[in-house]
């Protein structure tokens, strides 16, 4: 991937992080929380996080080129020693039980499947330590009473409607990508311009969720 690529993704991905203000601010004051950031990717939610409600994170992804963005970009922000980005997956990251104060979890869970990533991270995280979950709408009462079945508290949610997710991302990476060249579409943004066409043709699949849970 090229630098142009995590520009024009982070640019975009930077316009849905008053969302997740919104959710970080449904949570109490922790001092010094020890944070996992699951499939962090290039980092934006992290970064937010790191600088504007602290604590030590670990960000875990499997791209190992999204993580050396990330990396670039903590240099520059002066943030090394609060971020710990580490090239693993979820399923082989070994850690006590019980370790960490808040586990985030953007669109990851939609990705291995809503229970058996959950059942997972509720071991990770200490009694009275929160998660923060941004998920697909889909199945929504479904995975409310699974995670109460799992001593779980709702703290609170927020909703993003479809509307959102034109407004706020897809409209302005189609704008960003209408810059680009033919063979910078096809090499690059291909699979953005397939998810921006399905959004087009459908987009009520775009809701999306922040579940805040506190682990009882």
């Amino acid at each position: 991937m090229t630098r142009e690529y995590y520009q024009i993704k982070d640019k975009c991905r930077e316009g849905l992080l008053k969302y997740l203000a919104e959710a970080v601010s449904l949570l109490p004051n922790i001092n010094n929380p020890k944070i996992l950031d699951i499939g962090c990717g290039t980092g934006v939610p992290t970064l937010w996080i790191a600088e504007n409600y602290g604590g030590i994170i670990t960000a875990i992804d499997t791209d190992k080129h999204a993580l050396e963005w990330l990396q670039m970009k903590l240099a520059d922000k002066k943030l090394e020693d609060y971020v710990n980005p580490v090239n693993i997956s979820f399923f082989d990251l070994n850690t006590e039980s019980d370790y960490f104060d808040i586990i985030l979890a953007e669109g990851f869970l939609n990705i291995i499947g809503f229970k058996q990533g959950f059942a997972k991270v509720i071991r990770m995280i200490k009694k009275g330590g929160y998660i923060l979950i941004h998920d697909e709408y889909k199945d929504h009462e479904m995975k409310c009473d699974f995670m109460r079945k799992k001593h779980c508290d709702i703290v609170g949610t927020v909703f993003l409607n479809e509307s959102v997710w034109w407004n706020d991302y897809y409209r302005q990476l189609e704008e960003e990508i209408s810059t680009l060249t033919i063979s910078q579409i096809n090499y690059l943004f291909e699979p953005d311009m397939k998810e921006i066409e399905l959004y087009k043709l459908d987009p009520t699949p775009f809701q999306s969720i922040y579940y805040i849970i506190k682990n009882l």
